[in-house]
């Protein structure tokens, strides 16, 4: 690749990919408040027609058995519980603002965002376990580790095909393959969006440093690096799908609920529902 052409491209997917929704900022802001409460969380998401329609869907839902119909965002958040409320909140603010209808035959942006939601959840896991992390910004850092990936897609979409193809023929991880393809690095980009967003500092750093799994392990990085990690071992895979030998995986107890987790909130995001990929039968 001639000089030059990374940092022309590295512009060009700053420039294409849309600033993070008000909505989504302040859904973030009030996750992160340890003295936020369900009446902040509802303020917020009534101040968006689109994310209150999802959150009372959701509520609505036959999952959650009400013998009469929820119409208030304040009673929606009460039968969701605040953290799965938040968690929902979050994850459609984002996800809804960047779902851009393409037909690309390798790169999914629904596995994408499969791959995200499954690192916000098991960086939240280890943000828990640790003690000294705060879960909710776990689960965010999660949620938008992967950020400068989705800028290049939304600067060129058949470059990120082309690279999930060289990827797939060479058995490389997508990562590989995008520093000979694109020719720069998305968790550098993602930093320098997340900062750009006036993201906290501490997300910012952890989206920049999401494949340094060497990191100490109390910091939320490092909780990133280690989910994102966790989720590629297990073909989780951010925007692909490698295919796999014949017959069923059977995948730990562990991985089992983290995809329960990630299917039953991608079907509560998108209100479609997609299964449980991955599991033997």
């Amino acid at each position: 690749m001639p000089d030059g052409s990374g940092h022309t491209n590295r512009t060009r997917a700053l420039e294409s990919l849309p600033p993070l929704p008000a909505v989504a900022l302040r859904v973030i802001q009030v996750a992160q408040d340890p003295k936020a409460s369900a009446s902040d969380l509802a303020l917020v998401v009534s101040s968006d027609p689109g994310l209150s329609a999802r959150i009372l869907r959701i509520a609505n839902s036959a999952a959650y058995g009400r013998a009469r119909e929820v119409t208030s965002v304040q009673e929606a958040l009460v039968v969701l519980g605040f953290v799965q409320a938040r968690n929902v909140a979050i994850s459609s603010a984002i996800t809804s603002a960047y779902a851009p209808d393409s037909l690309n035959a390798l790169f999914r942006i629904s596995e994408f965002w499969r791959h995200s939601i499954a690192v916000a959840f098991k960086a939240s896991e280890l943000a828990a376990q640790s003690r000294r992390l705060d879960v909710p910004t776990a689960f965010t850092a999660g949620i938008v580790h992967n950020m400068g990936r989705l800028a290049m897609f939304f600067a060129d979409p058949a470059g990120i095909d082309q690279a999930v193809a060289h990827a797939l023929a060479h058995d490389i991880s997508l990562e590989e393959a995008e520093h000979e393809q694109p020719g720069y690095d998305h968790a550098e980009l993602g930093e320098t969006l997340a900062r750009r967003w006036n993201l906290p500092e501490e997300i910012a750093a952890a989206v920049g440093r999401h494949h340094d799994v060497e990191l100490s392990e109390n910091s939320l990085a490092s909780v990133v690096a280690r989910a994102d990690q966790y989720c590629v071992n297990h073909n989780l895979l951010p925007g692909y799908v490698v295919p796999e030998a014949a017959g069923p995986r059977t995948l730990p107890p562990d991985a089992q609920r983290l995809f329960r987790q990630v299917d039953a909130l991608m079907d509560m995001v998108s209100g479609e529902p997609v299964g449980v990929s991955g599991l033997a039968a």
